[in-house]
């Protein structure tokens, strides 16, 4: 045989043995891993149960508003009765994804550790997991991809003491053994749309092909109507009650004296321009803006006169609501007072106790809906909804 041919020979040889030693490789990996998953499994999924699961005082509409807005109400008073019953949602359970590599379909385990930053509830998540630890900086790479999603997402990995950290900001030597992702399913400006799912889905199949994992998701038809879901439900407790105090003649309130009334209340003056009172939390309870159209600033204080302002109170934003309405109230009670001015409703009438009294009446038919539905006002959940 000539040289040329020994040649041919020799590096068919090679070709095939590093094909033989591939093979092996990956088969390795991947029945590590199913040994690791089967030897953790705790629960046999045969006995696994699912859950079945007035004028004044405005909601945002569900029908007719914009697609990617939402209408902020403001309420004053209320004439309505509170309602008998409180809406409880059945809990959508997430299904699986078919893959785009030949691995059975998986869904994601209800009984898998998933960050405590993540909430099925709420969350569109994945899971990747890894027959090997990977790095940082190899996971950071396998999601690279273009990232055009109309809601809030992220990707956490956990190593090996258990700890989740965010991917983005880990040390790029950081070795991760499972890597979850999440995409909010809702916010103010509605549910997320079939094509931000549909993307997050394809980068997170991208991502285990790069990191040979096995991806585990929800279907995402049962996903999209989850989030219609939860954004009506959303725009049905999204109520804003605003308590007005106005000028009883032509004297308008001095800034200067706004100001100080507003500090010794508590509030702050925000970037936004307006003055907010916070909890330990840093949590706007209620704000105090210009009832005109010029906000307030440090610089033109002094200069600053106005013949009305507006207390704000959020609803699904405040926990203990009622309590913390009264307070606003109170506060709206001693600017009137100390300006001579009087508390009206968004009609300019005057706000009696007995509209106070029904607006909190509402109130505590909200604060009830909110709970039944698992998503307490003030919360997590509600401060990531109400965003």
């Amino acid at each position: 045989m000539s040289d040329l041919q020994l040649s041919l020979l020799a590096i068919g040889v090679l070709v095939i043995v590093g094909v033989i030693v591939f093979n092996w490789w990956q088969e390795r990996g991947y029945r590590k891993m199913a040994q690791q998953r089967f030897q953790s499994q705790g629960e046999d999924v045969l006995f696994r149960n699912t859950l079945a699961n007035t004028p004044p005082f405005e909601n945002r509409p569900t029908e007719d508003r914009a697609p990617e807005t939402r209408i902020e109400p403001v309420v004053s008073a209320m004439d309505e009765a509170v309602p008998d019953e409180v809406l409880v949602e059945p809990v959508i359970e997430p299904a699986h994804a078919e893959p785009s590599y030949a691995e059975p379909p998986r869904t994601v385990d209800a009984d898998a550790s998933l960050p405590p930053q993540m909430d099925s509830a709420i969350d569109f998540i994945v899971r990747l997991e890894l027959a090997e630890p990977v790095s940082a900086e190899d996971v950071r790479t396998a999601l690279a991809g273009v990232q055009t999603f109309d809601k809030p997402s992220r990707w956490l990995g956990r190593i090996a003491s258990g700890e989740w950290l965010d991917v983005t900001d880990a040390r790029p030597s950081a070795e991760f053994n499972v890597v979850c992702g999440a995409l909010q399913l809702a916010d103010r400006s509605g549910p997320v749309s079939a094509e931000s799912v549909a993307g997050f889905a394809a980068l997170a199949q991208a991502a285990a092909t790069a990191l040979m994992a096995v991806a585990q998701m929800p279907e995402r038809q049962p996903t999209l109507e989850q989030a219609l879901a939860l954004d009506e439900f959303c725009a049905d407790v999204d109520v804003l009650v605003g308590v007005n105090v106005v000028a009883k003649d032509t004297d308008p309130f001095p800034g200067t004296k706004l100001r100080a009334l507003a500090e010794a209340s508590g509030l702050k003056l925000a970037s936004d321009g307006t003055f907010q009172y916070r909890d330990e939390r840093g949590v706007p309870l209620y704000s105090l803006t210009n009832h005109e159209s010029a906000p307030f600033s440090a610089d033109g204080i002094k200069q600053f006169t106005t013949h009305g302002i507006t207390l704000l109170f959020d609803v699904p934003k405040v926990s203990n609501g009622v309590r913390g309405f009264d307070q606003m109230v109170q506060v709206a009670r001693q600017f009137a007072d100390s300006l001579r001015g009087t508390m009206v409703d968004d009609n300019l009438k005057s706000l009696s106790d007995d509209g106070i009294a029904k607006i909190k009446q509402q109130l505590s038919a909200i604060y009830a809906k909110m709970e039944a539905r698992g998503i307490p006002a003030g919360g997590k959940r509600a401060l990531r909804l109400f965003s």
